[in-house]
Parts: C-alpha cells; structure tokens; sequence
C-alpha cells in the first residue's frame, strides 16, 4: 500500500490550492493540466502579466487551456499601466466570477509591480487571496511559479550567485532577490530549476533570505499544492534543499553539509514536516540494480543542465560500499575561482528508490548531504583546469600513438579517405569491434569484408554490450589486441559502445586491453558514432535546433542535446561527425560552450582527422577536412534565460592541414581554396536555417547570428550567436 500525506495535511493551510510549475510547461502535459482543471473546476483566469508580449502569450494560453476542456478568460492586466488597471472594478469582478487564475512565464517583476505596486497589495491581488480562501486555484509557470515565494528570486545564475552573492544592482554580477507574494508558504520557489543548474543560487539566496527550505521544480513540472500536502507531477521532478544544518563561511563562498532531496513524479509530500511519500511502482535499490562503483570521469559543468541530477542518478545507482560521493566542478574564468559541489550518501539515511518503466530509470533520492565550495585557483591550477588530460587507464601512450576520427562510415566513404587511413596500419591483422552497432556480427562481418580488398586480414572481436562481462575470463583474446596493427571500432550508437567499454561505470577488461594497445602505438580508428565516444564528454543525440533552444538534456528522451559522460581517451576536446549533411555545427558549439570545453571538432564526411600528441596534435585528412569550434570563456552567457556565445572561432582545415591545440597554429598545406570558404560559410549560413526550419521556416530560434570575417585566407571566422530558452514569454 502507497502511504500519502494525510487529511489533516491537505486540510491544513485553508486546504489552499497551487500549482507551480517549473517553466516550459508543454501543451501535451495532460498531467498537469488534469490537475489544474481538478482544483479549479475547469474555470481559469489567465494572467500574461509577466510577458514582453502579453497579448500573444495570453492568447495562446487560452487556447491551450481551451484544448483541454477549461472555460477561459484572459485578464487585462499587463503593461505601462498595469499597476492602476488592478483596481478596476471589472478586473475584481471577473476574478470573483473565474475564482481561479493562472499566471504565465517571463518577468516575475512585472507581476509584483502590477498587484503589489509599491508593496501595497492592491484590489486585484486581495481579491485573488479571497478567491483562494474560498477554494480557488493559483497556478503559475516560470515566473508565476517564482513570485509564489517570499522573498522571490529575480535573477542571476548559479556561478555569479556563489561568487559574487546577492546584489541590488541588475547591471551588476550577482544574485537578485526581491518581495514575493508569499502564496507558497513552506519556502523559497525556484523554476527552470535542474535544467538550468539552479542550486547555487537557491542556496545563496536561502541564506541571505534566513529561509531554511527550498524547493526547486523542473520544467514541464510541477508542484500541486493542496493545504499542506504536495504532488510531483510531470517530466523531471523537485529538488528539495533543507538548510537547518547547514553550515557558511564569513564569506560566503562555502556552504557546508546542506540536505538535498530528489522528488520524482508520482510522489507525495507531507510541507508541514517534509515528510516524503515516494510513488506508487519504487522500490529500494538492489545490488542487481547497481550500475556504478566509481567517481564520474568526465568534468561536467557543475551548474549545467542535468548535471547535478546525472550525479544524483549515478549515486544512486552506485554500490554504496566503494562509491558514496562524488564531485562537479565550475570555473569561472573572469575571477579565476572554482566551484565546487560534492554530494553524498548518509548511512542509516539517505534512502534511494527506483522505477524502472518503458520510458526509462525513475528515481527518488533523499537525504543526500551536499556541499558547495568555491576558491581561487593559482595561474598553475587554473591552467590545469583548464586542460583535460586524456583517462589512460594507467597507461600513458606514447607521442606519436595515434587516434583517427572518421566522419562518416568507412563502408560508404570515400576511397582517398580509405586510402590514408588503412594506410596507418602495419602488416598485422587489424581488430574489428562492433559494439556500437545493434546489429554487432553482421557490421563486423562487413568491415572485415572491407579491410580484406585493401589486403588486411580483419578479426572480429566478437564484443558486444551482452557479452562484455565474459570477456574478462577471455585472456587470449585481450593479449591478441597488443599483437594487433589497428583497431577498428565501427560506427553505431555511442551511448552503446561507451557502457561497453565502461561497463558497469567501470572500465572493462576489454578497455584495459585497448588503452595498453594504444599506449604501445597501436592506432585507435573510430568511425562515425564511435568517434563521438572516444572524448571525455560526448554527445549522444539532438539536433542543432534542439541544442540552440532547449539546452543540454538529461538523455536522448526528451528534448534538447544529450550530453553524457565519454570513454575519455582523447583529450582534444568534443568530437562530432558527420557534420555537413546532418547539420551538426550548432550542436557542436552547444555542446562546447556548456560542458566548458575549449575546443569542438566537427569532423566532416568522407574525411578524417589524425590525433598524436595525447590529442593535442591533429591533421585531417581524406577529401573535406574538419572544422575546430574554439570557445571563449569570457564571451559566455549561460544558465539564464538566453544562451550567448560571442567570439566563437570556426576554423575549416582542409586536406593535410593541421593544429597544435596547445598553441592554436594552423598550419595549411597549400593555400585556403574556394571549397574551403564555401564549405565555411555553408556551415555558418546553415546553422541559422536548421533552428528556423524546425519552426516552420521563421528564424524565431535565433534572433541574432553574427559573423565576422576571419584570417586572410578566408578559412576563419568568428560566431556571435544568442538564442532564447525561456519558451514561457
């Protein structure tokens, strides 16, 4: 039996009724709509007050109520004379008639300025609290879910929160806390929450506000509130912060031994004592269920999208014996102080349940402790930060060992880029691996079809994501991989070859036996997918347009970019592939500027790119080359409503060019030709079209997409690209 809050607990607080919802709530989220149209019998008031384009935004919100069966109005009460509209007797009466209202995203400000101009509440606002006491619904999304707290989160993001604190000045870095109108009253509400990496900010302004709980829901969530009893309803779920124990310097950089708590959908909640109830379907974790015995590998921005909840994933899924906490980390690079948060279990009280439907891994996580920390790093440190060294595995490779990153399938490419890149190989056979395929025998037997016509003996490792665990026993297959002139890992899904090879979150035998391979000079090539999976942050699906609005995601089931942790053995930076045709370059840019990787290479079909030096070192090869995205740091804007990235470098080297990462000289083989700066300016132009294709051929993805000319040549230039996320305006 699934124990729930009791009556008393929803009779409690006048059996008050809310629904804060986190931002980007999807006109298909019958969920949450079923329970907005359950408190308040169908009839809803919609308020576009926060919006810079309130008519529209009130417009389309009725329409959507309306799809789902509501009787709907829209509430004149928006714009320069908003503060005096709300006492017009007309607005009271028909808030009297509705009894329940909706508020829709954008500024939370402008909410406050209209009903509570001045701090006064006016005739509006009080006839919205009558309404309430007389059973009636509040609901907001985005920033009608910010003002329900008091005080209210205005702005900032997480980084500049734990930095710089809070401050009075919006031109100035910092955390923005105002009044709210306090329709939540069991602690402070942030929205975008898990998406947008908000826990350092939730904590800086808990702490300057004395609040002692927050509650951070995600988007396309929410939190149905009935007197004192709440709901998870939707996508992701909430995160819960308990300060009571919680520990902070005279600076206010460090805050120490916070509790942290994840609610899934389906779960309930007791506010009064913060009782959890997990859903129905959860259970405990079992040992069969563990996936994970060791620390993340790769370094993901701490405060970026879905990070601290894959940590959060990983920890629960993770053997508690060897593996009870774990670390992010942030960098800003205009201060030079590094963030970070370190999570961990607490035996005898942390409590992990899992659900494991169709859609995929569901989870409730409480009493996790937590600790955020920040400090300023030596021009040393900040230069290793900045840098990330390839995960040998304890086998340090030699300089010329090489890594060769295929665009496209070696089984449909070009037969120049065949040419150089079997010509790597020595006279041994060469090893085939498969495991990113779903179709493993039947591909590996294709490509050692393939390497037979160029007179190489191919042997298929027989590897998959099913068999892997048996490999361990296999010793004289893992010592055959050291006697092998190449090894060819083919194309496929990347996520698959990545849990192959780091099976279990742990690296297989079989990985060992490459990593030692390739310390000796074996050459790793990787083929389209397989490409991707080889850096320590990789990308595992979504589109440029998808990556430009939406963000990074958890996984490739919902929308956005799909970011997840790589094998690591190039250090080069993020790989992509097949960038021309599949229209990859903004992903790519994403995918850099989020997860604070310097470099991007976006390796184009038919070509390849030859990686020494532990990856600082790369010269393409084949007919078209690769491009290098190279992020500046101090241009970026992140975490907020929009995502800037000015000063982007796109650089397109063409056959036998090449780069020295540590340096950043290009050195061209022959002079920039035409299909150089025409490939260049197809990339840059089709970036733009694919974000307003997707919206049915208006450019309202990116408003702004700037290029400036590059070097001489031609073969450079610079990217300012802005983009809005903030679907709730």
């Amino acid at each position: 039996m699934v124990r729930v809050p009791s009556r008393a607990a929803h009779k409690a607080e006048g059996g008050r009724k809310l629904a804060v919802i986190g931002g980007r709530l999807e006109d298909d989220n019958t969920a949450i709509y079923s329970e907005m149209h359950r408190l308040s019998g169908g009839r809803i008031l919609i308020f576009p007050t926060a919006s810079s384009v309130p008519e529209e935004v009130g417009d389309e919100s009725a329409e959507v109520f309306r799809a789902h069966g509501f009787e709907v109005e829209i509430a004149p009460l928006h714009g320069k004379n908003a503060a005096a509209r709300s006492s017009d007797p007309a607005l009271i009466d028909q808030i009297g008639r509705f009894g329940s209202c909706y508020f829709t995203g954008g500024d939370q400000a402008k909410i406050l300025q209209a009903l509570a101009p001045g701090g006064v509440p006016s005739p509006a606002l009080n006839a919205i609290r009558k309404a309430q006491k007389h059973g009636g619904l509040v609901a907001g999304s985005s920033a009608g879910a910010a003002m329900m707290s008091q005080p209210m989160l205005l702005g900032g993001t997480s980084l500049e929160a734990v930095i710089h604190g809070v401050t009075k000045d919006p031109d100035q870095p910092g955390l923005l806390v105002g009044d709210g109108l306090g329709f939540f009253p069991f602690g402070m509400v942030d929205q975008h929450f898990i998406k947008r990496g908000r826990l350092g900010r939730m904590v800086v302004a808990m702490t300057a506000a004395g609040q002692p709980l927050g509650f951070g829901i995600d988007e396309n969530t929410a939190l149905i509130v009935e007197g004192a009893a709440g709901k998870v309803v939707g996508e992701y779920g909430v995160m819960m912060i308990d300060l009571k124990h919680s520990r902070t310097d005279r600076r206010g950089r460090t805050f120490q031994d916070f509790g942290l708590s994840y609610l899934d959908d389906g779960d309930t909640i007791d506010l009064r004592r913060c009782s959890v109830f997990p859903g129905e379907g959860k259970r405990r974790v079992l040992m069969r269920d563990v996936a994970y015995r060791a620390r993340v590998r790769s370094r993901r921005n701490a405060f970026g999208a879905y990070t601290l909840y894959d940590l959060m994933a990983r920890l629960v899924l993770g053997d508690p014996r060897v593996y009870g906490e774990d670390r992010v980390e942030a960098f800003d690079a205009r201060s030079g102080i590094n963030v970070s948060v370190l999570l961990e279990r607490i035996s005898g009280e942390t409590r992990c349940l899992i659900a494991t439907p169709e859609a995929g891994l569901r989870m409730t996580a409480l009493n996790f402790r937590a600790t955020i920390n920040s400090e300023v790093l030596s021009a040393t440190r900040i230069a290793d930060r900045m840098g990330r060294p390839a995960r040998t595995y304890g086998m340090d490779p030699k300089a010329e060992a090489r890594i060769v990153f295929l665009g496209s399938s070696p089984l449909n490419s070009a037969k120049e880029m065949l040419d150089q890149t079997f010509g790597l190989l020595g006279e041994g056979p060469v090893a085939v691996l498969a495991a990113a395929s779903s179709e493993p025998r039947a591909v590996a037997r294709e490509h050692v079809e393939l390497l037979a016509r160029y007179g190489i003996r191919g042997v298929d490792l027989g590897v998959s994501i099913d068999t892997v665990e048996f490999t361990a026993h296999d010793t004289e297959m893992l010592e055959s991989i050291d006697t092998m002139s190449g090894i060819l890992m083919c194309g496929g899904n990347q996520t698959r070859l990545v849990e192959t090879l780091l099976h279990r979150g742990e690296e297989s035998a079989l990985l060992r036996a490459i990593a030692r391979a390739h310390a000796k000079g074996v050459p790793l090539i990787a083929a389209s997918g397989a490409a991707s999976a080889l850096s320590g942050v990789m990308i595992a699906g979504g589109s440029t347009y998808e990556a430009l609005r939406y963000g990074v995601s958890s996984d490739v089931g919902h929308q956005g970019l799909a970011i997840q942790e790589g094998v690591g053995l190039f250090a080069g930076g993020i790989v992509d592939q097949n960038l021309i045709g599949s229209k990859r370059l903004g992903r790519l840019v994403v995918a850099c500027a989020e997860e604070s990787e310097r470099f991007g290479i976006g390796v184009f079909e038919d070509s390849a790119v030859i990686a020494t030096s532990a990856g600082m070192h790369l010269q393409a090869v084949g007919r078209n080359g690769f491009i290098l995205v190279e992020i500046d740091p101090m241009q970026l804007i992140l975490q907020s409503d929009s995502f800037v990235a000015n000063g982007v470098r796109l650089t397109v080297l063409g056959p036998g060019d090449s780069v020295d990462l540590r340096t950043g000289v290009v050195n061209r083989a022959s002079p920039v030709t035409d299909v150089i700066t025409g490939l260049l300016a197809r990339l840059v132009s089709g970036l733009a079209t694919e974000a307003g294709a997707a919206v049915g051929g208006q450019n309202s993805g990116i408003p702004g997409v700037a290029v400036r000319p590059g070097d001489a040549e031609g073969g450079t230039a610079w990217l300012d690209l802005e983009c809005p996320r903030d679907d709730d305006d």
